[in-house]
């Protein structure tokens, strides 16, 4: 199917908004965009004046669908707690696609979210990145592997010191850690030698075996993908540097807590922050320095940063919410929303298909019913993959 929204305003990227903007939109994706962009011979066209499209809002951490809504303990699939290091747990295979979070999503914008498991464990598995329409799963997901989730700080001594069990100190966090890393390097130098060796005459090389929890943590070691560092205080965040430095990783650090404490250091060493969730209580000793001002001071530090809601530690729905309140303490605009949308992109390597308003991209977007940053204004319409998810084109 192809249509055309017009009379819209545009958010598009790094600040740009487009008046009078007309987008086409062809199979799920964007064709073209513009300013009095001519709709002739286009079938369907549906006229939205005084409404502000952005792209799909993105939350590249949270928990909906492995920490289900209402429904308690037995909704609880995001930690196991049988080992700290458990890199082949998928949080693809703990989603429950009909958590009403994903409903409260799409009402609030929301096309993409970073679906992470939790941070009881040294290494929590990895992070898939699913559309918030339908719900099967398989035909949601975008990745079901686009980071692997470490933990620093409180939580792996909260669960395992009581079990007299390693980590029982933020030491022992980073030396299992280091552990888990040296052992999957050393194992991918004996599958390279393995496979590699030459043979002789008639020879015929033996199956290789395959460890998968190794497997995976190759793959970080390789930088196809980053390691998600849940890290708080200013001490875990530098522990994530300096391993990730002394592996070779790519690194994104998660929460960020005290990240304005050291927000030159952290722009310096170029690291993206996921950060948040923001405007919370604070019911543990890491989060005693939370301040909805540290946006700020990353922004002007020039970190690269995205803001999560870590649902369902905080609402879904609230990241736009998130968004506005930044921009009330003093971070631009185009920073703020580029936190919800370009940045979070970025992080989970799928800037090619999401996080952008432009031709090619997939036709995710939220449209608004006013100024996207005042709090009076509300989603009229999700669009995921061109196809309305809340609210409706008429």
């Amino acid at each position: 199917m192809r249509y055309a929204l017009t009379g819209l305003t545009a958010h598009a990227d790094e600040g740009a908004t487009v008046e009078d903007c007309a987008i086409v939109i062809k199979e799920g994706r964007i064709e073209a965009l513009g300013s009095r962009l001519s709709t002739d011979g286009i079938e369907r066209v549906y006229a939205l004046e005084g409404c502000h499209a952005t792209p799909g809002i993105i939350d590249a951490h949270c928990h909906v669908g492995v920490f289900n809504e209402g429904v308690g303990e037995v909704g609880n699939d995001g930690n196991d707690y049988s080992d700290p290091l458990t890199p082949e747990i998928r949080a693809l295979d703990g989603i429950y696609p009909d958590d009403e979070a994903f409903g409260d999503a799409r009402k609030a914008g929301m096309t993409t979210l970073g679906i992470a498991p939790g941070s009881a464990n040294v290494i929590g598995g990895q992070v898939a990145a699913l559309k918030t329409g339908g719900n099967i799963t398989e035909e949601m997901v975008i990745s079901d592997y686009v980071g692997l989730k470490c933990a620093f700080g409180e939580n792996p001594k909260r669960v395992y010191g009581p079990k007299g069990k390693m980590p029982t100190t933020r030491m022992g966090v980073a030396a299992k850690l280091r552990m888990a890393l040296m052992e999957a390097r050393l194992y991918g130098e004996k599958k390279a030698h393995h496979l590699t060796t030459p043979l002789k005459e008639n020879e015929t090389r033996a199956p290789f075996k395959v460890d998968y929890r190794k497997e995976v943590l190759l793959r970080v070691l390789r930088r196809e993908v980053p390691l998600r560092a849940h890290a708080h205080r200013m001490d875990d965040i530098q522990s994530a540097v300096r391993v990730a430095e002394e592996f070779g990783l790519d690194l994104v650090v998660e929460h960020c807590t005290e990240g304005h404490l050291i927000a030159d250091y952290l722009a310096r060493k170029e690291i993206p922050v996921i950060i948040g969730p923001l405007d919370g209580t604070k019911p543990k000793v890491e989060l005693r320095n939370a301040t909805m001002d540290g946006a700020r001071e990353l922004e002007r530090a020039g970190v690269r940063f995205a803001i999560m809601t870590d649902a369902p530690v905080k609402r879904i729905g609230a990241l736009v919410d998130d968004v506005r309140n930044c921009v009330r303490h003093g971070v631009s605009p185009e920073v703020a929303l580029a936190a919800v949308t370009t940045v979070p992109a970025s992080i989970m390597g799928l800037s090619g298909r999401i996080g952008s308003l432009k031709p090619g991209m997939d036709a995710d977007m939220a449209i608004f019913d006013g100024d996207p940053f005042d709090f009076m204004s509300g989603v009229r319409i999700t669009l995921v993959d061109g196809r309305p998810v809340h609210g409706e084109l008429e």
